[in-house]
């Protein structure tokens, strides 16, 4: 996912130094839909270019320290192909803690613990989310639609986990 969304942004024009980019993904917020981390967005922004996916720029100045990328042709061919796999997914949200819960009479005790951090994890997120869709008025795309469901998804989460807890607790 993370080449793809490189690819994208490439192809946006948002900016062509892979910090630039990187800046771009975190003050827009992308973490919300995918993580990555400072090395793994350097490691598959290294891994398109050996794929010619990518190319390097020349430098503009002679002191120049970070190297500049555009996207090639099969880069773009290799993002619209990425873009239709994608688009095609409609998996269930892959969360740790749904595993937890397939087997909560194996440990019940531990259970109420256990879902006053999702609780309180869930309204942080929830916080987040809100306060992102106030503060960034220059969302991307369908981004802030995201957001939102994102928003309604963590509040249908944090009520099914407060009736869970009371169950628990009883």
């Amino acid at each position: 996912m993370i080449p793809f969304l490189i690819l994208g942004l490439l192809q946006q024009g948002v900016g062509s130094y892979g910090y630039e980019l990187l800046t771009y993904m975190r003050t827009h917020h992308f973490d919300y839909v995918i993580h990555y981390t400072k090395g793994s967005f350097y490691y598959n922004l290294t891994q398109l270019a050996h794929k010619g996916l990518i190319q390097q720029l020349p430098a503009t100045t002679a002191d120049a320290k970070e190297t500049r990328y555009q996207i090639t042709a099969a880069g773009v061919a290799d993002f619209r192909r990425a873009f239709a796999r994608f688009g095609q997914v409609n998996d269930p949200t892959p969360m740790a803690f749904y595993a937890v819960l397939l087997f909560a009479d194996q440990a019940p005790d531990l259970l109420p613990e256990l879902l006053r951090g999702q609780i309180a994890t869930t309204e942080k997120k929830i916080a987040l989310t809100e306060t992102s869709l106030r503060e960034t008025p220059d969302l991307p795309n369908h981004f802030s639609q995201i957001l939102t469901n994102t928003v309604a998804h963590h509040r249908a989460n944090l009520i099914w986990y407060q009736e869970l807890l009371a169950t628990y607790t009883d």
